[in-house]
């Protein structure tokens, strides 16, 4: 065999096993929401509350108050929530409120996708924006 030849075979069958070796989206969700879960403690807790559930000053981000349609009443926010993606647009402008718009877009998706599936939603693959268009939390 020559070495050409040789080296074609070995790159062939590198390129083979590479599509063997693709990424389980299933894994990659539960990856992003793990990591969700570390920076809602580190970043959003102190708020939010340990289990998300609110407190005086911030609303819940868990339960069935977390996320409603209209605006609380003394709230900051002053959008609709229709779908997941509205409530990442304003949370990503607002949050933290100590430094908002500080969280990196990707931690952002992190913690909401921890968000999400804490409210029972489950992600088959990890959170984008086009994905969390398709989440509607009130029709």
């Amino acid at each position: 065999m020559t070495k050409a030849l040789a080296i074609c075979t070995f790159l062939a069958v590198l390129g083979a096993g590479a599509t063997v070796l693709t990424a389980d989206p299933a894994k990659d969700a539960t990856a992003q929401i793990e990591k969700g879960k570390k920076l809602y403690t580190d970043k959003c807790a102190s708020c939010h509350g340990d289990a998300g559930q609110g407190v005086k000053d911030a609303p819940p981000v868990v339960g069935k108050d977390a996320f409603p349609l209209d605006p609380r009443p003394k709230q900051k926010r002053d959008v609709k929530f229709h779908t997941a993606a509205d409530v990442f647009a304003w949370a990503s402008k607002h949050m933290p409120a100590k430094a908002p718009g500080s969280i990196k877009t990707d931690d952002m998706l992190a913690i909401f996708a921890f968000d999400l599936t804490a409210n029972g939603i489950k992600l088959d693959k990890p959170l984008d924006g086009a994905a969390a268009q398709k989440i509607v939390l009130h029709p």
